[in-house]
């Protein structure tokens, strides 16, 4: 399964598409400066790797599948 990036990842950049690997843990809390904003709701957390085979940790809510 592909998805947008909706904010930074590491050193993979925003809008970027990348692959979506296995579920890696949950995200218990964001901070303000998160895509979104401050929450303290959990989501799951996917590992994605972009174009160059970076692989980063990401929040679900920090993607957008590509269809």
């Amino acid at each position: 399964m592909r998805a947008t990036l909706l904010h930074r990842a590491g050193s993979i950049d925003e809008g970027a598409t990348v692959e979506i690997g296995g579920k890696n843990g949950v995200n218990e809390q964001r901070g303000p400066e998160d895509c979104g904003g401050a929450s303290t709701i959990s989501a799951p957390v996917y590992a994605v790797t972009g174009e160059d085979g970076q692989t980063e940790m990401v929040d679900t809510r920090d993607l957008k599948i590509v269809r």
